[in-house]
């Protein structure tokens, strides 16, 4: 009896460690994940940063995608004269317009923002975008302010994601310069060598770890 009941403790106990054990390594491999989420995830806006939008790329260029690049106009006076927080809250307000797109929405730093578009009207659904933005923002102080965007949008290379975001940016850098809201990159008039200055997206930045 007594044997019995030692076997019976010593084999509840063993459980109790296994299940222990298990909940431990499930709960470690939750928060890999989530860090494993989080390495590709813009910390003030949510969107995709550039790891994450490289890992969409992957995911759906065999959808053939349109690229669009936007680089917003006046968000520098907004950030100088009412604060980083309004400017922080004018991004994340872009961004959530952002999230409206048929497709993927990232953030690649600053004020400049990417999106892959699964719309079969690309053209319209980046017109509509820049109608989008263009909409007051209404800041915590209860001041409203604007900002408008140049998009560039350029078709999915077969050269890879970083060609791809090349022609979109030298339309975008276009679309500034003329001040024609969005523009569709054409490698007739658009020259990468007098694009935006900005420094190029290295291929090791657009590559998921």
């Amino acid at each position: 009896m007594t044997e019995h009941l030692l076997s019976g403790v010593l084999f509840a106990a063993g459980l109790v460690v296994f299940c222990w054990d298990q909940y431990r390594l499930s709960a470690a491999r939750y928060e890999l994940a989530a860090l494993h989420r989080a390495t590709r995830r813009d910390p003030l806006t949510g969107l995709a940063n550039r790891a994450g939008l490289a890992q969409a790329w992957e995911q759906l260029s065999p959808l053939r995608p349109w690229l669009v690049v936007v680089d917003l106009d006046g968000f520098k006076p907004v950030n100088d004269t009412h604060g980083h927080a309004a400017g922080d809250h004018v991004l994340t307000t872009v961004a959530s317009r952002l999230r409206t797109v048929h497709g993927v929405a990232a953030r690649l730093g600053g004020d400049e923002f990417a999106a892959l578009l699964l719309d079969p009207n690309s053209a319209t659904a980046a017109r509509q975008l820049a109608a989008a933005i263009a909409a007051p923002v209404r800041l915590p102080s209860g001041v409203s302010v604007s900002v408008a965007a140049s998009i560039g949008l350029a078709p999915a290379s077969p050269a890879g994601l970083a060609a791809a975001l090349a022609d979109a940016d030298a339309a975008m850098y276009r679309a500034k310069t003329t001040r024609t809201g969005v523009v569709a990159f054409d490698p007739l008039r658009d020259d990468h060598t007098t694009a935006d200055p900005r420094p190029a997206l290295r291929v090791r930045d657009l590559t998921p770890a």
